[in-house]
């Protein structure tokens, strides 16, 4: 859910609201739109940016989750966690920022190699920074959505695919979930009103 728009410095309420849905469509687009992070489908993400960001989203692997090639979600949409919030930027910028904790499930042909539940669940918290600009300060194929400044956090997942900015169920690999975590971080994964985690999760 969005918050309130409310005017923000130079940007009117109207165009506050106007920033926060497209932070939340791109949101949508890197994090769970299946197009996206499973059929590599990066126009629909690069469309929602300022045209002078447009190929920095194409070219970018580290923007969204990539499911790695050979596994599939289940049906259901990933549990999603979280909050956005907006302040005011430098001269004729918005800082967006969206605070969340994502829990993928994948799908398995066969059952049976699943130990326990958290074998086909992979979570990502992260805070990321969206910047909207606007305004005569900037040329008009740079007003719109940019990238800023990210964190991210795994767990409960496969080591090799990450290496390569993919994501991939820790059945497949076989690792001890807890390996590298503690049970606060465990707990800070699930919970974005706490600190960013501060392990290496399960690699």
């Amino acid at each position: 859910m969005l918050p309130a728009a409310t005017a923000v410095n130079d940007f009117s309420a109207q165009k506050v609201g106007q920033a926060l849905t497209t932070a939340r469509e791109a949101f949508i687009a890197a994090f769970l739109d299946r197009r996206v992070i499973q059929d590599n489908n990066v126009e629909v993400l690069a469309a929602l940016y300022a045209p002078d960001a447009r190929q920095d989203q194409r070219e970018d692997p580290g923007n969204r989750v990539r499911i790695a090639p050979g596994f599939r979600l289940l049906p259901a949409s990933p549990k999603v966690t979280g909050s956005i919030s907006v302040e005011s930027g430098e001269k004729g910028e918005l800082k967006i920022r969206a605070n969340y904790s994502i829990a993928y499930a994948f799908d398995i042909d066969d059952p049976r190699r699943i130990e326990d539940v958290m074998d086909i669940v992979a979570v990502v918290r992260f805070e990321w920074q969206f910047i909207y600009r606007d305004g005569s300060t900037f040329e008009p194929s740079s007003r719109g959505l940019w990238n800023g400044d990210s964190t991210s956090h795994y767990y409960s997942m496969a080591c090799k695919p990450l290496e390569q900015d993919m994501l991939a169920p820790s059945y497949s690999e076989r690792n001890l979930h807890g390996r590298g975590a503690s049970d606060e971080d465990v707990a800070r994964m699930f919970d974005p009103s706490k600190p960013m985690p501060t392990s290496e999760g399960n690699c």
